[in-house]
């Protein structure tokens, strides 16, 4: 006797009449070597790898695939593997205060002018930003030397020169590899430049909101991380500590050419500590600790203490396969007159020690003050759940649905900041028509501030997404974005940009953008 799908499978079955696969699950071939017990089924990560590029959920939930290192340790390679996404979006207002017989009443931004910034708690990664990354390595499967090339523009199309954007080498490290140093024991071990972000909430990727929710570490300096396996499961222990090269001259105006720097930051470090547990594959739980600081005479010419800046954060994860992808995170952030921290910790995508006062903490906090947030995603693939509990391909026809959302308590002496709660929530639901063409709809609604209702707004985008078969390499995605804002939304305006309340923001946007990863 059949069992009967109820209403729930029978939606799933309509759906997927008409839907194709709305992604591919690429993270790369398994490499059995990552495991202790030469098992991939049996692996955790407390984080995103290095090369791992340092963007949101592209639109769909397609994700990058990266080729994996050689086998054979006798075998040096050179491999090269790389990321872009190229966006043209234009924001579309009204000119105000009416028009001139020679103007146009309609107006054209680029890029747009909302409120979507990357080190706000307002970035929701709806509107496309350029980027590009180059990995490039040699080595064999115990030693690899690498080297990460990152941009977030293209100077082709950009109307003015902005350093910052175009960072040249961002990472640069060598990793070791050592398998059953003793028995059941793996060590990989990296030394040099990079980038390690805790707390990301997609399966391959930094989430739907583009931003790690416990840390992001910048240094150079050493990262260990011992799985041990445990029977069916693995222990992982992670170490690292960081600091930085330099410190922003204090004699030296801070301008656009070196990205605004602050003199009054001192050069930073960071110590780091991380342990997990994950059984088959399937479920892992992780907890971290990571403690940032300065003791640099030369911040703030000596006025100020000395910053810290302690996270404590936990996450767990469920790769259920047929029931889809569930990731919740919770961290507490205790900051101690930050303001001469630089940006060794970032903190939700703030960059610095004052990034994160000017963001959440407020001006008159001193730079002290807290920061509990909690956050959630969940994926799942509606054809996943009907073949269960036979394993889908990802290459016929799907329906993917996305929900997740992320809350951010804010205490501080400064009393515009303190005791406010941020809140933002959304969903995306994607499928496909043809292999060659895909659909999707993102709803986001941000609540920035649980005492003004009037700074909320919510965006509506629907999507349509172009590319060569079902599990591509490449797409290019046409969107359309509504934005519908309350009375108190404002948005940023001049170099360096700071909050404008006479601008109106753009109530919509296109965007056409290319992306590819190989």
């Amino acid at each position: 006797m059949k069992r009967s799908l109820g209403y729930a499978g029978l939606l799933g079955t309509y759906l997927l009449s008409w839907c194709g696969p709305a992604r591919a699950q690429e993270g790369g071939a398994a490499d059995k070597s990552n495991t202790p017990d030469g098992d991939p089924k049996q692996d955790i990560s407390l984080g995103l790898a290095p090369g791992t590029p340092q963007v949101g959920a592209l639109p769909g939930g397609l994700t990058p695939a990266y080729g994996q290192r050689t086998a054979d340790e006798g075998d040096w390679r050179f491999d090269f593997h790389g990321f872009i996404t190229m966006p043209l979006r234009a924001g579309m207002n009204t000119r105000a205060g009416g028009a001139t017989t020679e103007q146009h009443l309609d107006v054209l931004h680029a890029p747009p002018v909302v409120p979507d910034y990357r080190d706000s708690f307002t970035y929701t990664t709806v509107v496309p930003q350029p980027y590009a990354q180059l990995n490039f390595s040699y080595g064999n499967s115990v030693v690899t030397g690498n080297v990460i090339i990152l941009s977030r523009t293209a100077t082709t199309a950009a109307s003015f020169y902005n350093p910052p954007d175009q960072s040249g080498i961002s990472d640069a490290f060598v990793n070791f590899r050592l398998p059953n140093v003793v028995r059941h024991v793996h060590l990989d071990i990296n030394v040099g430049a990079t980038t390690n972000r805790y707390g990301t909430m997609g399966e391959y990727d930094e989430g739907k909101y583009g931003t790690p929710v416990i840390a992001r570490v910048n240094g150079v300096g050493e990262g260990v991380v011992a799985k041990i396996g445990l029977g069916n499961g693995v222990l992982a222990l992670e170490q690292g500590f960081q600091g930085q090269f330099d410190k922003f001259p204090a004699d030296v105006l801070p301008a656009g050419w070196n990205g605004f720097g602050d003199p009054n930051a001192g050069s930073g470090f960071v110590n780091h500590l991380h342990a997990g547990f994950g059984y088959l594959g399937t479920a892992a739980v992780g907890v971290h600790y990571l403690q940032a600081w300065t003791q640099d005479d030369r911040a703030s010419q000596s006025f100020v203490p000395d910053g810290k800046l302690r996270v404590l954060g936990a996450d767990l994860r469920l790769t259920t396969g047929n029931l889809g992808h569930l990731y919740v995170a919770v961290a507490r952030v205790n900051a101690d007159a930050v303001g001469s921290v630089g940006r060794v910790l970032e903190i939700m995508n703030t960059g610095s020690g004052q990034g994160l006062i000017d963001n959440y903490l407020g001006a008159q906090s001193g730079g002290t003050g807290t920061l509990t947030t909690v956050a959630a995603q969940y994926d799942v693939s509606i054809k996943s759940i009907l073949r269960y509990p036979e394993v889908f391909a990802g290459d016929s026809r799907d329906v993917v649905l996305s929900l997740f959302g992320m809350q951010t308590r804010v205490t501080s002496g400064d009393p515009m900041a303190g005791g406010v709660t941020k809140r933002k929530l959304g969903g995306e639901g994607a499928c496909s028509l043809y292999s060659w063409l895909a659909a999707s709809v993102r709803v986001d609604r941000v609540m920035p501030d649980s005492n003004d209702s009037t700074q909320s707004f919510s965006i509506v985008s629907p999507r349509l997404i172009f590319r060569s078969k079902w599990q591509a390499h490449d797409q290019v995605v046409l969107q359309y974005s509504r934005f519908m804002y309350n009375s108190g939304v404002y948005v940023r305006s001049g170099y360096p940009a700071v909050v404008d309340p006479t601008i109106h923001p753009d109530r919509d946007m296109v965007s056409l953008s290319a992306s590819m990863w190989w």
